[in-house]
């Protein structure tokens, strides 16, 4: 049987955030979210520092801060969905 798309995106997020999970040996998505959060303002930070790096460094810092935002979305959504689905198991569908 086809799945939906939204069961396809759920799936690929929830693929995603277990990878992640793995490799930073944490059981939680929102440890996953707060490493991520953290890299982006040490780089962010590194960038306004106006320290003179060469411009491969930059490009590379740019590089991570993109990446490593769209992430954020990524795990963002994830548990935004994940919070959805808690809530209709509960029973609780008014919210």
């Amino acid at each position: 049987m086809n799945k939906k798309p939204s069961e396809d995106r759920v799936a690929f997020l929830e693929e995603q955030v277990n990878d992640y999970m793995k490799k930073l040996l944490v059981d939680s998505p929102y440890l996953v979210l707060m490493y991520f959060e953290k890299q982006v303002k040490r780089y962010s930070t590194m960038l306004e520092q106006g320290i003179a790096f060469p411009a491969s460094v930059e490009i590379t810092l740019q590089h991570l801060i993109e990446h490593y935002s769209s992430l954020i979305s990524l795990l963002k959504e994830y548990i935004h969905v994940q919070i959805k689905a808690e809530k209709n198991s509960s029973g609780d569908f008014m919210t």
